[in-house]
């Protein structure tokens, strides 16, 4: 009696062995580690199997990429733009922002490092980026002469010192970048409390479209 193969087994394992060495991966590449020879003894495998299953460095950027993804809730930019109060849509879209940039932070520091070498990390940061463009948007009176200032402060670069150089913590960062943004767009003299601007709804879904 012939005895048939179950492949079945084979293919769970090597699906196991996939996952492991993304998760290894993750978790070095958030501690600034990109080398296959420190990935392999994290995830337990040898060079040759971490090869099968990624052969290049921009493979496992890519697969890294899609699995981080995964495990994201991107905030709503049509919601937070049809909010009508000023002072609200401020505090909810900063607290959104600050919420993607902690959930972010190691990942997004490897990323600007590497992302000259690698199309995949590249791409990544300038979606990253264009969130934060698009809360500034949804945040800033249109014309505002302190746009530049808002997305500066708004940058991921911004938060991380604040976490590192100020000591902060994520809550206390957040507050502080909400207090700070109050006083120069609701508080200064293009408040937007007082001036006419278009609708902010409008506004992110112009950005959305570009």
């Amino acid at each position: 009696m012939v005895r048939q193969y179950d492949s079945s087994r084979r293919k769970k394992a090597a699906e196991q062995t996939h996952q492991d060495i993304l998760r290894a991966a993750l978790k070095l590449h958030w501690e600034g580690i990109t080398e296959f020879e420190p990935l392999a003894r994290e995830a337990g495998c040898s060079m040759a199997t971490l090869r099968k299953h990624f052969p290049s460095k921009e493979m496992l950027f890519g697969g890294c990429t899609q699995a981080f993804a995964e495990t994201l809730s991107m905030p709503d930019l049509s919601a937070l733009g049809a909010i009508t109060d000023p002072a609200q849509r401020l505090e909810q879209s900063v607290s959104e922002l600050c919420r993607m940039h902690e959930a972010m932070f190691g990942y997004a520091w490897l990323s600007a490092h590497q992302r000259k070498d690698s199309p995949t990390l590249d791409a990544e940061m300038n979606a990253y980026e264009g969130l934060s463009d698009a809360i500034a948007a949804i945040i800033t009176p249109a014309g505002s002469s302190r746009a530049s200032l808002v997305r500066g402060l708004l940058d991921f670069l911004s938060y991380r010192a604040l976490r590192l150089s100020g000591r902060l913590s994520p809550e206390k960062t957040k507050e502080e970048l909400i207090a700070t943004l109050q006083q120069i767009i609701l508080k200064g003299p293009e408040s937007t409390v007082n001036s006419p601007v278009p609708s902010p709804a409008r506004r992110a879904r112009n950005h959305e479209s570009q």
